[in-house]
């Protein structure tokens, strides 16, 4: 296999990850919306819909009570037992066992489902027209043929010249504006990293980390067994040593009458010296008996000892095994390479030109962003359609997402913090303060924000501050926090700070140019972008490398990236240009 061989596999897996992905989404969300339902989440919670899929994986047919006579028992069974687990959690209880009534939806999002997954539903759930079925059957049927199973991420020359065609047909029978997008993928240049990151996104090789977490999990849960076992041990000895103290008490005050009676019997007659010598004697056994227990109570204490030393021992090889897992997650960006590509951009309405402005994703999937100079939020769905605006009392200088629909914005004029409704397009709460305030990020269900000399921890449900961090003079502008720590920019220089928890200390990372924005990523690393360029910093904030990854370069000044795990997309707005990337 030649470097041109890599190429074409390069491109087919660009229009599959870039192109018909997003298709695939754009016509599942567009069914299931003309269905009735609101989001992905309601749709496949559908019995009827539970009941198709159900039967995509599951044989038995004997058991379901909707309609067992006429179920099919499949031969083959498309729906794999990751795709099921990955959207149903069975419910425990009475019932039928293996019955499609049993299983609920989880909060599964678009972005959660492959090629495949999503060209089941669709050719299962929907009645899609006659062209649209046979294009989502043929370009799922190509994905497996030509990437899924290619073991050396290469498609020769005969293979590529007749899958092209064909291939470029079905998409423009989903979609015809993106002729021009497959025009220019065809003469695409290999970049050999972004192909390998294609190569084991296609190749489904992403399954196996989640077999290897579920492994994991398993572990940690008959460690916490044995933990349970050693803490019952424990419990029983200690009662046991309660029982032994209570005979040897006993024994005691046995011992003391005993002696009584041998001197009252030395004081009735010497007659009765031998009767005094048994008594004698009897006492004397008694006192080997309580010294043999006193002696066993004294090695309960060692006992106990020995167990609570095995026990540490267990809990601290949890403990290793725990962070042992954390470290796996760790590892799981590996500094500067490519995590993101591409999805889409699309310019908003400009009225101003100003520098500072920053965009978040909410966890359900809307684009809200806010510049200076502009009293409100503006709302946009990731496609880039308009969704709406709220207006705030004066002007925003930051924003960061809360939970699931709700976003909380800095602003300074005021003193004051405003959280926001995006579904609802309403304030819920504006929390006030005693200084003025900027930068905003969330950690831990609270809000971190940046006012002069120090950050502010508050809790959005009591609205209280909880923690002041001195900052020793720096005025936290940008915020980005983690479990660890929480990074900020201070000023226009070239340092990375980050607040520790562990030990309340604040380090800096010397960067090459001027920060302007960050955003934590789901390993606890940081997206940092500078004047000149983008930097990946590790989570403890003491190394970096440049980013080269395709589309995240040369990106020029900007103020605005921001990343949700939830939706797995990162964001990136100077202004004028909103530019959405997806995780590989």
């Amino acid at each position: 296999m030649d470097r041109e061989d890599h190429r074409r596999f390069f491109v087919i897996g660009s229009v599959f990850l870039e192109v018909v992905t997003p298709v695939f989404r754009r016509q599942l969300e567009n069914n299931f919306t003309k269905a009735g339902f609101s989001c992905l989440q309601d749709f496949i919670n559908n019995q009827p819909v539970v009941h198709t899929l159900f039967h995509l994986n599951h044989r038995y047919t004997w058991y379901c009570c909707a309609d067992s006579t006429n179920c099919i028992a499949r031969q083959k069974l498309p729906l794999n037992n990751y795709q099921w687990n990955l959207l149903y959690t069975e419910n425990p209880g009475p019932g039928k066992h293996h019955c499609h009534c049993k299983y609920t939806a989880k909060p599964v999002q678009l972005d959660d489902l492959d090629i495949t997954l999503m060209g089941l539903i669709l050719v299962n759930c929907f009645t899609l027209k006659p062209a649209e079925d046979q294009a989502v059957r043929s370009l799922r049927q190509y994905k497996n043929d030509f990437l899924s199973h290619n073991t050396n991420g290469a498609i020769t020359e005969p293979k590529y010249n007749s899958l092209w065609p064909d291939l470029t047909y079905h998409v423009i029978q989903l979609d015809p504006t993106r002729q021009s997008e497959l025009d220019e993928m065809k003469n695409r240049p290999l970049d050999e990293q972004l192909c390998k990151q294609y190569y084991i996104h296609l190749s489904d090789l992403n399954k196996r980390f989640e077999e290897f977490e579920v492994y994991l999990k398993e572990t940690n849960t008959s460690v916490q067994g044995m933990r349970t076992d050693v803490h019952g041990i424990s419990t029983s000895l200690q009662g046991i040593g309660w029982n032994v103290q209570g005979i040897g008490g006993s024994v005691q005050a046995a011992n003391t009458r005993l002696q009584c009676i041998d001197e009252s019997v030395q004081m009735v007659n010497t007659t009765l010296q031998g009767m005094d010598r048994s008594v004698q004697g009897a006492t004397t056994t008694l006192q080997g008996m309580n010294s043999s227990i006193q002696t066993a109570v004294q090695e309960i204490p060692l006992i106990n000892d020995a167990l609570q030393k095995l026990l540490c021992y267990v809990e601290k090889r949890e403990s290793r095994e725990t962070i042992d897992i954390h470290r796996q997650e760790r590892k799981l960006y590996i500094l500067g390479r490519g995590i993101f590509y591409q999805h889409h951009q699309f310019t908003v309405e400009s009225r101003l030109d100003t520098s500072l402005f920053k965009a978040v994703i909410t966890d359900d999937g809307h684009i809200a962003y806010i510049r200076w100079g502009i009293t409100t939020v503006e709302i946009h769905y990731t496609d880039g359609e308009r969704f709406g605006r709220i207006y705030l009392q004066g002007m925003p200088f930051d924003i960061t997402v809360v939970n699931n629909s709700t976003v909380a914005v800095t602003v300074p004029e005021c003193y004051s913090i405003d959280i926001l409704d995006i579904n609802n397009k309403q304030k819920l709460i504006s929390i006030q303060l005693s200084t003025t305030c900027r930068g905003i990020t969330t950690i831990n269900n609270k809000l971190a924000v940046g006012c002069p000399g120090r950050l502010l921890i508050i809790d959005p449900q009591t609205e209280k501050v909880e923690k002041s961090i001195d900052t020793y003079g720096c005025d936290p502008i940008r915020l980005c926090g983690s479990g660890d720590g929480i990074f900020y920019r201070n000023g226009f220089n070239q340092y990375l700070y980050r607040y520790n928890h562990s030990n309340n200390k604040i380090s800096l990372l010397e960067l090459p140019s001027e920060v302007c924005c960050m955003t934590i990523l789901k390993d606890g690393s940081v997206y940092v972008l500078c004047k000149d360029e983008l930097v990946h910093a590790s989570y403890d904030g003491k190394e970096y490398k440049e980013v080269t990854t395709m589309g995240l370069t040369s990106l020029g000044r900007t103020y605005g990236i921001s990343y949700n795990p939830v939706q797995k997309k990162l964001v990136i707005f100077n202004g004028v240009k909103m530019t959405v990337f997806n995780e590989f």
